[in-house]
């Protein structure tokens, strides 16, 4: 299934899983993709809605709900490591 850019608000994160990509949406439900994480950091960079918080996961801003010094946490009750490097 191809996921375009207006989907975009529908995106809680992006996991990579090697040269795959899995998108996480809000009603639960997720689609594999066959590019890199990387590929999809590019293409969302241009709308500053996504933010790299791990080498792993790329987080919409809009679902953030709370964060500590070492996780993320999301509206949607998920819980994502913050990389050492990604702390403020």
């Amino acid at each position: 299934m191809k996921t375009n850019l207006s989907d975009s608000f529908n995106i809680t994160h992006l996991e990579a899983s090697v040269n795959y990509t899995i998108f996480h949406f809000k009603d639960g439900h997720r689609e594999i993709h066959a590019y890199t994480l990387k590929k999809f950091e590019n293409e969302f960079s241009k709308s500053k809605a996504f933010s790299r918080i791990h080498r792993r996961y790329l987080v919409n801003r809009k679902f953030i709900a709370s964060h500590n010094e070492s996780e993320v946490f999301l509206s949607c009750g998920k819980k994502l490591p913050l990389a050492r490097r990604r702390r403020v």
